[in-house]
Order: structure tokens, then sequence, then C-alpha cells
């Protein structure tokens, strides 16, 4: 009787150390940004002209605007929701000399379009802007 006990409860402990294992080397969700390229145009909301070309980068969990990065805005972390054919992100970007951008954006079809704010608090005036991206896939 106390073999066949110990022989089920070691069966217990052998099928609970399995599954936690499996647990533990569970692949993350895939990120379906991860890798992806945009290029396109960012500029001033309401404004169907000017602006800059810029190239938006997904790559390993973080986001990066090259037309930003001249402004001190580099690579920062970005999250993703996606549902029904369309993946949202949201991204923060914060350069020492020039404030704060904040990015959300929606990919669908292969085509990204992004609002973009930009805010600087100073002591003497407040800038707060807000920029549109539209771009498409290239890798």
């Amino acid at each position: 009787m106390f073999l066949r006990l110990l022989s089920l409860s070691s069966l217990w402990l052998v099928a609970l150390l399995t599954l936690l294992s499996l647990y533990a080397y569970a692949e993350p969700a895939m990120d379906p940004l991860d890798g992806a390229v945009f290029e396109g145009v960012l500029r001033e909301v309401d404004k169907s002209s000017g602006g800059d070309d810029d190239r938006l980068v997904f790559e390993g969990g973080f986001f990066t605007s090259r037309a930003c990065e001249d402004y001190g805005f580099f690579r920062t972390e970005y999250t993703v929701d996606h549902e029904s054919g369309v993946v949202r992100f949201h991204a923060t970007a914060t350069s020492p000399s020039h404030g704060r951008m904040e990015w959300r954006g929606a990919v669908q079809d292969d085509q990204l379009k992004a609002r973009v704010v930009w805010t600087k608090e100073r002591w003497y005036w407040d800038i707060r802007r807000e920029y549109a991206f539209e771009g498409l896939l290239v890798k």
C-alpha cells in the first residue's frame, strides 16, 4: 500500500513538474509589428503639404522614428493590441532636450496611420503640437 501511494505521488509530482516546465518555456505572444518598417510623411495635423519623410521601425520590442532621432528621440518600448485585422500601437519617446512625443497608431492592410502629440514644458511657456503620420510597409 505504501509503495502504491509513493508511486502515485511520484506520478503526480512528475506531471506537475512537466506542466510547470512547459509554462516556463512557453513562447510569448507574437508581436505582429516586430521587424516591420514603414515609410511615409510626418506632418502637422491639418496640413496637406510639407512635413518630414520618416521611417518608423519596430524591432525587438522597440519603436524608432528616424526623423525624430535628430532631436534626441531614440528608440523606445511600445505596446501592441490587435483585433479584427487592425493592429494598434502606443509608444512614448522622451528627448533630454526636446520633450516628449506620444505616438498612437493603427496598422491595417500594410498601411500605418498615427497621431503624434509633441509636448515640451518650459518655465516660460509650454509647447503642444499634433502631428500625423501616414506610411506604407516596406519591410
